[in-house]
Order: C-alpha cells, then sequence, then structure tokens
C-alpha cells in the first residue's frame, strides 16, 4: 500500500512539472512595445544596404521599450556585424551609449537612417 502511495506520488509530482507554468499577463506597456515592435519590424533590411550608409547619412539613435522583457528581435536580428562594420552607424552608437547588440530595429529611408536600441 505504502509503495502504491510513493509511486502514484511520484507520477503525480512528474505531471506536475511537466505542465506549463500560467502565463503571466502582460502589462499595458508591454503590450504596447510588443505592437510597436512588430509594426517597425515589417521592412526587410538587407545587409547591403547598411554597408551602402555613407559618411553624409543622418543617423539617429532611438531608444526603445527601455526595461521591457521583449522576446522579439526585430528586423535588425542578423545585422549586427554589418552595423559594427559600417562606421558611421558604429561611431552613432557609441556617442548614444549603444552597442550593436542593441539594435533591434533599423529603418533606412534615403539619407536618413533609424537605429531602434533597447535593453532590458
Amino acid at each position: 500500500m505504502l509503495k502504491t502511495v510513493l509511486i502514484g506520488s511520484l507520477i503525480g509530482a512528474t505531471l506536475a512539472a511537466a505542465l506549463p507554468a500560467p502565463a503571466q499577463a502582460e502589462t499595458p506597456i508591454e503590450i504596447r512595445c510588443r505592437g510597436a515592435l512588430s509594426f517597425m519590424g515589417n521592412t526587410i533590411v538587407r545587409k547591403e544596404a547598411v554597408r551602402a550608409v555613407g559618411a553624409k547619412a543622418s543617423v539617429h539613435v532611438r531608444p526603445f521599450c527601455m526595461g521591457v522583457q521583449l522576446n522579439d528581435f526585430g528586423n535588425a536580428a542578423g545585422l549586427g556585424k554589418t552595423i559594427g562594420a559600417n562606421p558611421v552607424l558604429a561611431r552613432a552608437l557609441a556617442r548614444s551609449g549603444f552597442r550593436t547588440d542593441d539594435v533591434t530595429n533599423i529603418k533606412i529611408d534615403g539619407n536618413s537612417v533609424t537605429l531602434y536600441v533597447h535593453r532590458e
């Protein structure tokens, strides 16, 4: 009888551990940040376009949803090395106190570049 109870307890504990934890309710700021991030990430930016940003470009570094956890890498995912290799973009980030891996989104519009940066 004791064996049956112990085995039942072990099975119950194993099943309970396998169940997903209840989801945390998102705060209004998290919902707004996620929505804005998905809107910004609709444009694909090619490495060639990042490489082509020249010295005459107007580069803006915009902090985005600082301190909020985001589970999305934006449209700059995979462009960190390319952004860092561009001296104009790297200099703008350094002046603002950010690194290339802080960039979540990038928008290139003619001679204007906006780097959206995020840290948790």
